[in-house]
């Protein structure tokens, strides 16, 4: 990782759809070519972090800003412009439209870039271009670029996704269960891709119920619980047992 700062959360709290506390003060920064891993019980708070920080949630309270711009409560889409790429937890409701085809999910956040653009329509030959490039980049089973995105197993949801957000060249990655639910195979392609974006200097946070996947993957660890942060550990030298406890509400030194 480099000392670049390229998400930087200042004591942001949040609400959840009942109306009550999901983020408690949360600070912390993710710098370039780093995994920082958030590890906690499910249902502590991190689906709303990621929320607030793709812009599907509003901050009560606090800061949010990528690469020095300040992005609090900024829309998904200027989130999307700032260089931010969203791995949504939920990849059937937010991270596709099941029903348009996977040429068509694969261009939802640059459609309007010119190069799929042709006298102000799309254009279909760059689309199906850019769809057939990116299936085969991706290993994406599929009878073909004009199947719907729901003909897909859950594997290759994931790939899909991952190629519409990789293919954008992303500077910062929200990655929300990545690998929640799939097989062995679409697990092991899904992190060595995040891999990947690591060494190319992109800042990943990991979001993720998997405590092995957290650790292994990792170079600092942030424990949340009732929507604190209770410590952030260097991912080398983290003990489960320390983890453990952090997760379960007990600060460690």
């Amino acid at each position: 990782p480099s000392n670049e700062v390229v998400l930087e959360v200042r004591g942001v709290s949040a609400l959840n759809e009942n109306g009550v506390l999901a983020l408690d003060n949360v600070s912390f920064a993710l710098r370039a070519g780093e995994i920082l891993g958030v590890a906690g019980v499910a249902g502590n708070g991190q689906a709303e972090l990621a929320d607030v920080l793709t812009g599907m949630r509003r901050a009560a309270t606090g800061n949010v800003l990528y690469l020095g711009k300040d992005a609090t409560n900024a829309s998904p889409r200027d989130v999307i412009r700032l260089g931010v790429g969203h791995i949504p937890e939920d990849r059937m409701g937010i991270g596709l439209v099941l029903d348009m085809s996977i040429a068509e999910n694969l261009v939802l956040e640059v459609r309007t870039e010119p190069r799929f653009e042709k006298r102000y329509m799309v254009d279909d030959e760059q689309v199906h271009a850019n769809a057939r490039r990116l299936v085969q980049e991706y290993s994406i089973a599929c009878g073909g670029v004009d199947a719907p995105a729901r003909t897909l197993s859950g594997g290759n949801m994931q790939k899909l996704i991952l190629a519409k957000v990789l293919s954008r060249s992303p500077k910062v990655i929200i990655a929300a269960q990545p690998t929640s639910g799939l097989d062995v195979g679409a697990t092991e392609f899904i992190t060595e891709k995040l891999r990947e974006q690591r060494k190319l200097g992109v800042g990943i946070l990991l979001i993720s119920s998997d405590l092995n996947e957290v650790m292994s993957l990792s170079d600092r660890i942030a424990c949340i619980f009732e929507g604190k942060i209770m410590g952030i550990v260097p991912g080398a030298s983290a003990e489960m047992k320390q983890i453990g406890l952090m997760m379960g509400g007990i600060a460690t030194s």
